[in-house]
């Protein structure tokens, strides 16, 4: 284990080395940054408009005013979703994608494993380093966005959201961690960096893009009327098939669940905690599982084809 943990500090230096991956998190942090001053200009705006429409009413004499907006404090921060299944994603498939190629490429892979570092110890102690980093950055990510609540929106949150907060970047690094997984395995079988990166941004641009696109296909519109204009709106409504779909998808499980603990899904703000922790760990596991299949495959693969080695 011992040599498991050196590595590990190994590559969590190597990362912060790294030109590619440093501007990336740097985009990464900005983003989040970002995240706040829209969500806290938005709302102000929407109560803005809300407080001149009062007024008018009450100068028309209405007799009947229309309800304030129901804004929730980390609606403010429902950006950060599309941010970590992007840019997040990203960030994992550039930590991953060079994980052993590097050592096959140089020929330093065998010299490694010649030495008393085993190879179980070496792909864990690399999965650790990466991880670490992911975490730390997604720590990062939950402290700026805190003070940023309090000096930009000006609003402190209460300790229920501080721990939706949390336990949404707990789902985001389960959702990084599917791609660092993917990236590592990738590999570990592949003998081209480009070509590892390639193949991980494909199943990335299928999660995140075709497969959500696939699913709202096969939705059906329902037709609702305004109450107040009398317009006929269309409204998506899901189907089983494209739920089936979108199960498929990691990026779906991550903007589903991230949408309930943000608030920004409609009807989030009134769950109860114990249908929302339910939904959290049922989440929690589908993203989980393909992590767990591809480390698991990753050693196997790993630990018993001489061909790594000795080529």
């Amino acid at each position: 284990m011992k040599a498991a943990m050196t590595i590990a500090r190994k590559e969590f230096q190597a990362a912060f080395r790294s030109q590619i991956f440093l501007t990336i998190t740097i985009l990464f942090l900005g983003l989040s940054i970002l995240s706040v001053y829209i969500g806290s200009t938005t709302k102000q705006a929407e109560m803005r408009i809300y407080d001149e429409t009062v007024t008018t009413l009450q100068a028309q004499g209405a007799a009947v005013l229309p309800a304030a907006p129901e804004i929730h404090t980390l609606t403010i921060l429902a950006n950060l979703i599309e941010y970590v299944s992007i840019v997040g994603a990203i960030l994992a498939v550039i930590l991953g994608y060079n994980t052993l190629i590097e050592e096959k490429e140089s020929g330093g892979l065998k010299l490694i494993l010649s030495r008393p570092v085993y190879r179980d110890q070496l792909l864990l102690g690399k999965l650790l380093g990466n991880s670490a980093v992911i975490a730390l950055l997604l720590g990062i990510v939950f402290v700026f966005n805190l003070v940023l609540l309090v000096l930009v929106g000006g609003i402190l949150p209460t300790m229920g959201e501080v721990a939706r907060l949390l336990a949404f970047l707990g789902m985001a690094f389960s959702y990084m961690l599917i791609f660092l997984s993917l990236a590592t395995f990738l590999s570990i079988h592949m003998k081209d960096s480009a070509t590892v990166f390639l193949i991980a941004l494909v199943f990335w641009t299928m999660s995140t893009f075709v497969i959500p696109q696939m699913a709202d296909t096969f939705m059906v519109n329902s037709s609702v009327i305004n109450g107040i204009s009398g317009a006929v709106n269309q409204l998506p409504q899901e189907t089983a098939f494209s739920r089936a779909v979108n199960y498929l998808s990691p990026t779906w499980y991550l903007r589903d669940i991230g949408g309930q603990l943000l608030q920004s899904a409609p009807g989030s703000g009134g769950l109860s905690a114990g249908t929302l922790a339910a939904h959290s760990l049922t989440a929690l596991l589908a993203l989980l599982a393909p992590s767990a299949a591809l480390i698991a495959a990753g050693f196997a693969s790993f630990l018993r084809n001489e061909t790594l080695v000795l080529e």
